[in-house]
């Protein structure tokens, strides 16, 4: 075994076993929420030109991207963020169109944070991107889905913070009515020292936290002029869901969900049955129950044990 091989780079790490499946829980529940509301899925390139996320050569943003220089001499980055990309697409394909744009993405996004930061390069995001809607309801809009996402994954105890960068908060006090009239005052405060990195917010900004994880786990905001940068003005709002924060917080609040655990059958066969197993383990797939076949002499104590606790079925042939 070559130990040096084995090892990941310092920021990612592998996801396996029941950490992916609550991950994968996680971000299915959001989808299936999220399409309620009329979203369409996008897909943004993983690369993209580095002046798509730059702004006002923001030479700080740029040092912490991961850049790469093309056969052609151009620079490409890895995805820092969804919501530019989602931007430049939107206006490719979509300016013609006058009506309000919903989008949703899910996927990776990478930040070359540095050595002594302590973060992770690499992080699975999810969000939702409100397009071409300026009206206080798309603000709330972003927030109660925000509000009913956690609350379908059994996560309760949480505050979603909310900002303006307006100087007048007459548009932010109508969203906050509006959303207490709908019944979320208790998950939504002001807190006027909430800010962000990203230079495209112009109005209401939030960012969400819980216990269990040090930083948010959910944030966004409304960028009325991110889309003018790419050729279309444009009003919008978004967030994004930060689904490792959120797994983390899941797991250390010990947060018990419905995953569905679905009854597991395994067909232990002697060499020379194989074609039976095979056809016996179909059988038990095509009811849409989990079958694993095992020879014989690699069904050990251990996996025995592991039958008797869990109620598996086994079969021999």
């Amino acid at each position: 075994m070559n130990l040096s091989l084995l090892h990941t780079p310092d920021g990612v790490r592998d996801f396996y076993g029941a950490e992916l499946d609550l991950k994968n829980y996680i971000m299915n529940k959001f989808e299936k929420n999220i399409k309620l509301y009329g979203y369409d899925e996008i897909q943004t390139p993983t690369l993209e030109f580095l002046n798509v996320f730059l702004e006002d050569e923001d030479v700080a943003f740029e040092s912490k991207t991961f850049r790469f220089i093309d056969r052609d001499g151009s620079t490409l980055v890895l995805r820092p963020d969804y919501t530019p990309g989602v931007a430049r697409c939107a206006v490719k394909y979509f300016s013609d169109e006058n009506k309000p744009l919903r989008f949703f993405y899910k996927g990776n996004a990478f930040s070359n944070k540095g050595e002594y930061e302590g973060k992770a390069i690499e992080v699975t995001q999810m969000g939702i991107e409100l397009l071409k809607d300026d009206t206080v309801l798309g603000d709330a809009e972003v927030i109660e889905l925000v509000i009913k996402n956690l609350l379908s994954i059994g996560l309760e105890e949480f505050k979603i913070c909310v900002n303006t960068k307006e100087s007048n908060t007459d548009r932010l006090d109508k969203m906050l009515k509006l959303l207490d009239s709908m019944g979320y005052s208790e998950y939504v405060t002001y807190d006027p020292d909430i800010d962000s990195n990203f230079k495209y917010y112009t109005g209401m900004l939030f960012k969400v936290y819980t216990y269990g994880v040090g930083d948010s786990i959910c944030k966004g905001g409304r960028y009325n002029s991110l889309l003018e940068k790419y050729g279309d003005a444009a009003p919008a709002v978004g967030c994004v869901f930060l689904v490792d924060n959120i797994l983390q917080s899941m797991k250390k609040q010990k947060i018990s969900t419905d995953i569905d655990v679905k009854k597991v059958s395994f067909v232990v066969y002697e060499e020379g049955k194989e074609i039976e197993a095979i056809k016996k383990a179909n059988e038990l797939r095509d009811k849409d129950i989990k079958c694993i076949t095992i020879a014989k002499n690699l069904f050990d104590d251990e996996l025995k044990e592991m039958c008797d606790t869990n109620g598996y079925e086994i079969i021999t042939c």
